[in-house]
């Protein structure tokens, strides 16, 4: 979380530099990519002007604004399909690989956390080597099918993405609409998609499908900010 001090230090920062009407508004960055089982190796787009690969649930950066990032997580994504097996529409996030669920097709995300995160601005690099463990996070309420005999409902995974798997990073890094940003996620050996069987209170099956990744940043939008606004 983004505190006074360093809203007030960030705004006069820009305030020297010339740049008094940069709007500093808390903000998030959203950014995914599908998983491949060939890559060991992932790169993010960042702009919102890289429409090619940009999903609709994805939060970019603007081209003339800055991204200050105060807290990062990394995430898996997965699709809901019902009992038929057609997409739904929804997705939702997950901290952790469901190994209560399904211990083979967890085996083929799990290694996703034994990556390591880089981020360089302009080919300089400003955080290297940082540990994607930091944010797997297995809740205590996880998935568990719905037994047909005793009638007990399932579950689903209990996590507050305010805190749960989002980690500070001091000093905090920019990111701008006028650079090159380069966000790059190594794996050691590559993770292939998986899904999971979940059954609801009710007796209905669905399926987890796991996707993509997910990088997810918070911190401060500088509007207008970037090195080619006046």
């Amino acid at each position: 979380m983004v505190n006074r001090v360093n809203f007030s230090t960030i705004i006069n920062k820009y305030n020297n530099i010339g740049k008094g009407n940069v709007r500093l508004t808390q903000s998030t960055l959203f950014l995914t990519r599908p998983i491949s089982a060939t890559s060991t190796v992932y790169q993010f787009d960042v702009l919102e002007s890289q429409t090619q690969t940009l999903q609709a649930d994805e939060i970019r950066l603007n081209l003339n604004d800055e991204f200050i990032i105060s807290e990062l997580g990394f995430y898996l994504q997965a699709s809901i399909l019902d009992s038929l097996g057609v997409d739904t529409g929804a997705k939702i996030i997950l901290p952790y690989a469901p190994f209560e669920q399904n211990s083979v097709q967890a085996s083929r995300i799990t290694n996703f956390w034994n990556g390591s995160f880089q981020i360089a601005v302009n080919n300089i690099v400003y955080l290297d080597k940082y540990d994607v463990k930091k944010s797997n996070f297995v809740p205590r309420t996880q998935f568990a099918d719905f037994n047909a005999l005793t009638g007990t409902p399932s579950t689903i995974p209990s996590v507050n993405f305010d805190t749960d798997g989002m980690s500070s990073t001091e000093p905090m890094l920019t990111l701008s609409g006028a650079k090159k940003n380069n966000l790059t996620w190594t794996l050691p050996t590559a993770i292939s998609p998986a899904t999971f069987r979940v059954v609801d209170n009710q007796g209905v099956s669905y399926t987890v499908s796991v996707d993509r990744v997910v990088c997810l940043a918070r911190g401060l939008n500088a509007q207008n900010g970037a090195s080619f606004q006046s």
